[in-house]
Protein backbone atom coordinates (compact mmCIF):
# COMPACT_ATOMS: atom_id res chain seq x y z
CA UNK A 1 0.00 0.00 0.00
CA UNK A 2 1.50 3.52 -1.00
CA UNK A 3 2.05 6.04 1.33
CA UNK A 4 -1.08 8.17 -0.38
CA UNK A 5 -3.13 5.46 -0.24
CA UNK A 6 -2.77 4.90 3.37
CA UNK A 7 -3.34 8.11 4.12
CA UNK A 8 -6.29 8.44 2.35
CA UNK A 9 -7.43 5.22 4.27
CA UNK A 10 -6.55 6.99 7.70
CA UNK A 11 -8.66 9.88 6.86
CA UNK A 12 -11.45 7.89 5.58
CA UNK A 13 -12.00 5.98 8.50
CA UNK A 14 -11.40 9.24 10.88
CA UNK A 15 -14.30 10.66 9.07
CA UNK A 16 -16.35 7.77 9.93
CA UNK A 17 -18.33 9.86 12.77
CA UNK A 18 -19.91 6.84 14.42
CA UNK A 19 -17.29 4.76 14.23
CA UNK A 20 -14.69 6.98 15.09
CA UNK A 21 -17.29 7.98 18.25
CA UNK A 22 -17.67 4.41 19.48
CA UNK A 23 -13.45 3.76 18.85
CA UNK A 24 -13.09 6.62 21.14
CA UNK A 25 -15.93 5.82 23.75
CA UNK A 26 -15.96 2.04 24.25
CA UNK A 27 -12.01 2.49 26.11
CA UNK A 28 -12.99 5.56 28.22
CA UNK A 29 -16.13 3.40 29.77
CA UNK A 30 -14.00 0.52 30.10
CA UNK A 31 -11.65 2.56 32.05
CA UNK A 32 -14.22 4.61 33.83
CA UNK A 33 -16.26 1.14 35.37
CA UNK A 34 -12.30 -0.15 36.03
CA UNK A 35 -12.02 2.61 38.34
CA UNK A 36 -16.08 2.88 39.68
CA UNK A 37 -14.96 -1.18 40.45
CA UNK A 38 -11.65 -0.13 42.60
CA UNK A 39 -13.05 2.39 44.44
CA UNK A 40 -16.05 0.45 45.34
CA UNK A 41 -13.95 -2.61 46.35
CA UNK A 42 -10.61 -1.29 48.08
CA UNK A 43 -10.86 0.88 51.11
CA UNK A 44 -9.98 4.53 50.66
CA UNK A 45 -6.26 4.68 51.05
CA UNK A 46 -5.69 1.80 49.07
CA UNK A 47 -7.86 2.97 45.96
CA UNK A 48 -5.88 6.64 45.99
CA UNK A 49 -2.28 4.42 45.96
CA UNK A 50 -3.87 2.27 43.51
CA UNK A 51 -4.58 5.39 41.27
CA UNK A 52 -0.81 6.87 42.36
CA UNK A 53 0.61 2.93 41.15
CA UNK A 54 -1.46 3.15 38.13
CA UNK A 55 -0.35 6.29 36.56
CA UNK A 56 3.34 5.39 37.47
CA UNK A 57 2.89 2.35 35.27
CA UNK A 58 1.51 4.42 32.43
CA UNK A 59 4.69 7.05 32.75
CA UNK A 60 7.80 4.67 32.56
CA UNK A 61 10.54 4.51 33.99
CA UNK A 62 7.78 2.26 35.82
CA UNK A 63 6.86 -1.16 34.76
CA UNK A 64 4.80 -4.05 36.16
CA UNK A 65 7.55 -5.75 37.76
CA UNK A 66 7.70 -2.38 39.56
CA UNK A 67 4.43 -1.27 40.46
CA UNK A 68 2.88 -4.53 41.34
CA UNK A 69 5.51 -5.35 43.83
CA UNK A 70 4.91 -2.10 45.79
CA UNK A 71 1.47 -2.28 45.48
CA UNK A 72 1.04 -5.51 47.31
CA UNK A 73 3.47 -4.78 49.90
CA UNK A 74 1.43 -1.33 50.66
CA UNK A 75 -1.23 -3.81 51.25
CA UNK A 76 -3.44 -4.04 48.19
CA UNK A 77 -4.37 -7.80 47.45
CA UNK A 78 -2.13 -9.34 45.03
CA UNK A 79 -5.22 -10.62 42.90
CA UNK A 80 -6.01 -6.32 42.74
CA UNK A 81 -3.39 -5.43 42.03
CA UNK A 82 -2.61 -7.59 39.04
CA UNK A 83 -6.29 -7.64 37.14
CA UNK A 84 -5.59 -3.28 37.88
CA UNK A 85 -2.39 -3.24 36.15
CA UNK A 86 -3.28 -5.28 33.79
CA UNK A 87 -6.64 -3.37 32.97
CA UNK A 88 -4.32 -0.72 31.70
CA UNK A 89 -2.96 -2.86 29.14
CA UNK A 90 -6.26 -3.81 28.18
CA UNK A 91 -7.73 -0.44 28.22
CA UNK A 92 -4.68 1.06 26.33
CA UNK A 93 -4.97 -1.49 24.02
CA UNK A 94 -7.96 -1.43 23.47
CA UNK A 95 -7.88 2.24 22.52
CA UNK A 96 -4.54 1.87 20.25
CA UNK A 97 -6.03 -1.28 18.47
CA UNK A 98 -9.61 0.84 17.42
CA UNK A 99 -7.78 3.91 16.89
CA UNK A 100 -4.52 3.34 15.08
CA UNK A 101 -5.35 4.67 12.13
CA UNK A 102 -5.02 8.19 13.53
CA UNK A 103 -1.28 7.86 14.39
CA UNK A 104 -1.48 8.43 10.54
CA UNK A 105 -2.64 12.08 10.68
CA UNK A 106 0.14 13.15 13.48
CA UNK A 107 2.94 15.48 11.99
CA UNK A 108 6.49 13.61 11.97
CA UNK A 109 5.25 10.21 13.26
CA UNK A 110 2.57 9.71 10.61
CA UNK A 111 4.87 9.26 7.52
CA UNK A 112 7.17 6.72 9.72
CA UNK A 113 4.26 4.63 10.86
CA UNK A 114 3.33 4.50 7.11
CA UNK A 115 7.55 3.47 5.95
CA UNK A 116 7.78 1.16 8.61
CA UNK A 117 4.54 -0.44 8.02
CA UNK A 118 4.97 -1.02 4.12
CA UNK A 119 8.51 -2.47 4.97
CA UNK A 120 6.26 -4.71 7.54
CA UNK A 121 3.59 -5.73 4.95
CA UNK A 122 5.84 -6.41 2.21
CA UNK A 123 8.28 -8.81 4.76
CA UNK A 124 5.51 -10.60 5.60
CA UNK A 125 4.29 -11.63 2.34
CA UNK A 126 8.02 -12.84 1.39
CA UNK A 127 7.88 -14.61 4.54
CA UNK A 128 5.06 -16.36 5.06
CA UNK A 129 5.55 -19.13 7.06
CA UNK A 130 6.73 -16.38 9.75
CA UNK A 131 3.17 -14.78 9.81
CA UNK A 132 1.77 -17.28 12.80
CA UNK A 133 4.90 -16.48 15.05
CA UNK A 134 4.07 -12.88 15.16
CA UNK A 135 1.00 -13.84 17.85
CA UNK A 136 3.33 -14.82 20.30
CA UNK A 137 6.00 -12.38 19.35
CA UNK A 138 3.80 -9.58 20.81
CA UNK A 139 2.52 -11.44 23.89
CA UNK A 140 6.01 -12.11 24.94
CA UNK A 141 6.42 -8.10 24.40
CA UNK A 142 3.56 -7.08 26.43
CA UNK A 143 4.21 -10.38 29.19
CA UNK A 144 8.00 -9.71 29.71
CA UNK A 145 8.27 -6.86 32.19
CA UNK A 146 10.01 -3.59 30.39
CA UNK A 147 9.04 0.17 31.08
CA UNK A 148 5.79 1.23 30.45
CA UNK A 149 2.52 0.21 29.29
CA UNK A 150 2.58 -3.28 27.71
CA UNK A 151 -0.55 -2.43 25.86
CA UNK A 152 0.50 0.52 24.21
CA UNK A 153 3.69 -1.08 23.00
CA UNK A 154 2.21 -4.42 21.88
CA UNK A 155 -0.82 -2.59 19.85
CA UNK A 156 1.67 -0.46 17.59
CA UNK A 157 3.94 -3.49 17.68
CA UNK A 158 1.22 -5.29 16.30
CA UNK A 159 -0.56 -3.31 13.72
CA UNK A 160 3.07 -2.53 12.62
CA UNK A 161 3.35 -6.01 11.72
CA UNK A 162 0.37 -6.04 9.82
CA UNK A 163 -1.94 -8.21 12.41
CA UNK A 164 -5.48 -7.31 12.23
CA UNK A 165 -7.70 -5.88 15.36
CA UNK A 166 -8.79 -8.64 17.07
CA UNK A 167 -5.68 -10.92 17.27
CA UNK A 168 -4.01 -7.47 18.27
CA UNK A 169 -6.03 -7.71 20.95
CA UNK A 170 -6.67 -11.11 21.86
CA UNK A 171 -2.09 -11.07 22.05
CA UNK A 172 -2.32 -8.00 24.22
CA UNK A 173 -5.17 -9.48 26.52
CA UNK A 174 -3.08 -13.05 27.17
CA UNK A 175 0.12 -11.35 27.43
CA UNK A 176 -1.09 -9.21 30.03
CA UNK A 177 -3.32 -11.37 32.29
CA UNK A 178 0.06 -13.90 31.87
CA UNK A 179 2.57 -11.54 32.75
CA UNK A 180 0.93 -9.48 35.79
CA UNK A 181 -0.50 -12.55 37.36
CA UNK A 182 2.29 -13.95 37.39
CA UNK A 183 4.17 -11.04 39.20
CA UNK A 184 1.70 -10.77 41.63
CA UNK A 185 1.51 -14.58 42.63
CA UNK A 186 5.32 -14.50 43.05
CA UNK A 187 5.76 -11.20 44.85
CA UNK A 188 2.64 -12.56 47.02
CA UNK A 189 4.32 -15.71 47.97
CA UNK A 190 8.13 -14.39 48.19
CA UNK A 191 6.38 -11.71 50.56
CA UNK A 192 4.91 -14.45 52.45
CA UNK A 193 7.52 -16.13 52.54
CA UNK A 194 10.13 -13.39 54.26
CA UNK A 195 7.99 -12.45 56.54
CA UNK A 196 7.13 -16.28 57.56
CA UNK A 197 10.62 -16.33 57.99
CA UNK A 198 11.51 -12.83 60.08
CA UNK A 199 13.81 -12.40 56.69
CA UNK A 200 12.90 -8.27 56.77
CA UNK A 201 14.71 -5.58 58.58
CA UNK A 202 12.87 -5.31 62.44
CA UNK A 203 12.13 -1.63 61.32
CA UNK A 204 10.25 -2.89 58.12
CA UNK A 205 8.58 -5.93 59.00
CA UNK A 206 5.89 -4.94 61.43
CA UNK A 207 4.99 -2.47 58.51
CA UNK A 208 5.08 -4.91 56.03
CA UNK A 209 4.12 -8.01 57.40
CA UNK A 210 1.18 -6.32 59.72
CA UNK A 211 -1.16 -5.72 56.96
Amino acid sequence: MKRNDQRRTAKAAHDRLPYRAVALLIPVLVAVLHIAVLAATLSYPDFLAMLGLMVAYLLPPAGKETVIPIGIALGIPWYSMAVSIAMIDIETGLFMALNFDLAYRVPLLGPLLSDLTEKTQQFITTHRWLAGLWFFAIVLMVMVPFFGSGGIRGSIAGKLLGMNTRLVFLAVLTGTLIGCFGIAVGSDTILVFLCANGALPAEIAPWLCGR
